[in-house]
């Protein structure tokens, strides 16, 4: 019997030490396609103002290789500040994908301690189970095993990191909507739209409707974006008429101080890129 024990001892500790690993591996890949996606993201906000910026500089007659530049800045910065964005806890993202992590390992380890003592087929079921279906159906169809580890197991494994991701993804879009309207001689201002998802009202309902009306918002009078963790809203980059930019950067440039609002982007945004 003690040999049986030790056995079984030696083979949890290996079980464990497995799903350890397993873990490490999923929390390395989960780092790198968030670090992508969040500079996609950032690139996806900056998309629009960029177009429309080089299409109103080609028919004013301006080089278009700064504003390049100036964008590409502006992307490093967006995802910069994606990263840096600080939670209620001081945590960063990569320590909240780490942490949340390391609380899965636990779950799954306690799901594997529970089991002892029942069949290894039951228990890998379990598992399977509970990171599919959460910890509602793993109570119905293994309630030993749910009744052992009490109150240790979240209703589902795996929620609060998509709502983490999709939060932060969201945010690195804003970032980069933001950041473009902002280093643009055609936008400068963004509006909030509510997702067409939108469940009920909530401070979203406010913010689009707020503003200079139905939701315009100069780049720094904005409110914070996403307003809320899975915020489905988006923020859209409001273009100035072309057609009268493209008269009004033709006057600028014949008279700079006939228009302080683009002598004043050309300080900013235009002039130490070329």
């Amino acid at each position: 019997m003690t040999e049986y024990r030790s056995g079984r001892n030696k083979g949890l500790r290996y079980l464990l030490e497995v799903i350890g690993d397993d873990v490490k591996k999923l929390n390395l890949d989960l780092g790198n396609k968030i670090d992508k996606a969040i500079g996609n993201g950032a690139e996806a906000g900056l998309t629009f103002s960029l177009a429309v910026s080089l299409d109103v500089l080609r028919k004013a007659d301006m080089q278009t290789e700064p504003m390049i530049r100036a964008y590409a800045f502006q992307r490093k910065r967006a995802v910069a500040i994606s990263y840096a964005r600080a939670y209620k806890d001081g945590l960063k993202l990569s320590e909240r994908i780490w942490n949340i992590t390391e609380g899965n390992k636990q779950v799954i380890s306690d799901i594997v301690r529970a089991g002892i003592g029942e069949d290894a087929v039951n228990v890998a079921k379990a598992l399977q189970t509970y990171v599919k279906s959460g910890s509602t159906r793993m109570a119905a169809e293994y309630p030993g095993m749910i009744k052992r580890m009490g109150s240790r197991i979240p209703l589902n494994l795996d929620y609060n990191a998509l709502r983490l991701a999709r939060t932060e993804l969201t945010a690195a879009y804003g970032e980069g909507t933001l950041a473009g309207a902002k280093a643009s001689p055609a936008i400068g201002k963004v509006r909030w739209v509510l997702s067409s998802s939108h469940p009920r009202p909530d401070i979203c309902d406010t913010y689009a409707e707020g503003g200079e009306g139905h939701g315009v918002y100069s780049v720094d009078d904005c409110p914070p974006y996403p307003a809320h963790p899975n915020c489905l809203c988006t923020l859209q980059p409001e273009p100035e008429d072309t057609g009268d930019l493209i008269k009004r950067l033709k006057q600028w440039r014949a008279a700079p101080g006939s228009q302080p609002d683009i002598e004043s982007w050309y300080q900013q945004n235009y002039r130490m890129f070329e």
